[in-house]
């Protein structure tokens, strides 16, 4: 009875371990995991965000749209707010995002493409993952208060 007893409970120890560690079809993922390989920087990518009085430096990563944004540099564009999260603003031209990932989460301080519109976007706030986002570099320091106030601003974007 000991030994019943005993493999019962290995049984319903092995059901439970396995059924908690497979994924359930049903459920999507959420918070996938960000590829990387595509958000490693590069020091000669350093780039200037001016808007107004206010400067913002950072650098753009080693990836097929952040080169493809720098060939376009410098940029005059217009950022209008998103969702009290984002400051977006469209470039003017779609940028290549070949090897680039569906999607990411973008960190805040990132500067990431958004392909369906063709925007470039400063992070300011979590958005969480969407299809569609690639991140393409990131600001130095943090991103000043008055941007995350003000609604639709005019910057330069050019190479540092």
């Amino acid at each position: 009875m000991r030994t019943l007893s005993a493999l019962a409970a290995a049984l319903a120890g092995m059901l439970v371990t396995g059924c908690s560690s497979a994924p359930s079809p049903a459920a999507p993922s959420s918070d996938p995991t960000p590829v990387t390989s595509n958000a490693s920087p590069v020091d000669s990518s350093r780039i200037r965000i001016v808007i107004g009085d206010v400067e913002l430096t950072g650098r753009l990563f080693d990836n097929s749209t952040a080169r493809d944004l720098k060939a376009l540099l410098p940029l005059t564009l217009t950022f209008a707010d998103l969702n009290g999260v984002e400051k977006s603003a469209p470039l003017p031209r779609k940028l290549a995002v070949d090897g680039m990932p569906d999607g990411d989460d973008p960190r805040v301080r990132d500067i990431g493409y958004w392909s369906p519109e063709g925007d470039l976007v400063l992070y300011y706030g979590d958005v969480g993952y969407w299809t569609g986002i690639s991140r393409i570099g990131e600001v130095d320091g943090d991103i000043p208060a008055a941007l995350r106030e003000t609604g639709e601003f005019t910057a330069t974007v050019e190479s540092a």
